[in-house]
């Protein structure tokens, strides 16, 4: 299961990548997968994930905004398996965990990744909105500082061209190749179900009888939650709503055990391997 996990990981980039540079060796993807691991749990909000990921990729020849189309397209397809897999997840685990504790987080997942769909779909397909609001910005700002204006104003102006530039490349990869798209979604969808299985394997370890369905919904509210979790990992985070959770179907006296080992199994080891990944890397500079 993590041999998988990896493995996926790695598969959903190099489907892309393949077409920004001809012939590019699948290993090389798989490290890259390793490298944001790595940097994703030790940095806030796994923000050190993408840029891990890029350096990687950009050393072997991909142009930055090709690397960066890579993380966005996989992104697309994760900003809309995750709402999918909640609503699945809330209407699995009915009366079967605390009262309320799913709801709330499902909530909380739901509107920070609703949000973040409007604005991509926006910037894809009605930029002139994004346009109108930056313009907006800069005036409001001027009415209270003149000099900060003029520099929201030239960042703005930057910022508009690098969009149109990247939103043309991007929508002319969607439509020459749509396919990539769906095989990008199916690989998302294999990739989190591995991880979500993989709970169920270590429950099965302990010798429980727990339904299989009630363990995978679980995961999905977990990692629903913790996608933008503000500490390095979701540390913390994923302790406290695994806990919570998986305490009503394995029994308190697991939990501790339940967590060390699917954390171990989907973060830690990984995040070994990837360190040295990055650390292999940055020698060579």
């Amino acid at each position: 299961f993590l041999f998988m996990d990896l493995y996926l990981g790695g598969l959903r980039n190099h489907i892309f990548v393949r077409e920004f540079l001809p012939g590019i060796s699948q290993m090389v993807s798989f490290r890259a997968n390793l490298a944001n691991i790595f940097m994703g749990a030790v940095t806030p909000s796994q923000s050190g994930g993408g840029p891990a990921q890029w350096y990687i990729f950009y050393r072997t020849g991909i142009s930055i905004p090709d690397v960066i189309g890579t993380s966005f397209y996989n992104w697309i397809s994760t900003i809309v398996f995750f709402p999918l897999t909640g609503a699945m997840a809330v209407y699995i685990l009915q009366d079967k965990v605390p009262e309320g504790f799913t709801l709330h987080l499902t909530k909380f997942g739901f509107s920070v990744f609703t949000s973040i769909l409007i604005v991509i779909l926006i910037a894809m397909f009605a930029p002139r909105i994004l346009e109108l609001l930056i313009h907006g910005l800069t005036r409001l700002v001027a009415l209270f500082h003149s000099v900060t204006s003029t520099r929201v104003e030239k960042a703005g102006k930057m910022a508009l061209e690098k969009m149109t530039e990247y939103r043309l490349r991007y929508l002319g990869l969607m439509k020459r190749k749509p396919h990539l798209m769906l095989f990008s979604f199916l690989l998302t969808v294999a990739l989190y179900f591995n991880k979500y299985a993989l709970a169920y394997i270590i429950v099965l370890a302990f010798g429980l009888d727990v339904d299989f369905w009630t363990v995978i919904a679980i995961q999905a509210v977990v990692y629903l939650l913790l996608y933008f979790a503000p500490s390095p990992g979701g540390s913390g985070i994923a302790e406290i709503s695994i806990s919570a959770l998986m305490a009503g179907v394995i029994g308190a006296g697991y939990v501790a055990s339940f967590t060390l080992l699917f954390r171990s199994f989907l973060v830690y080891i990984p995040a070994l391997i990837g360190s040295y990944v990055v650390l292999r890397q940055l020698s060579k500079e």
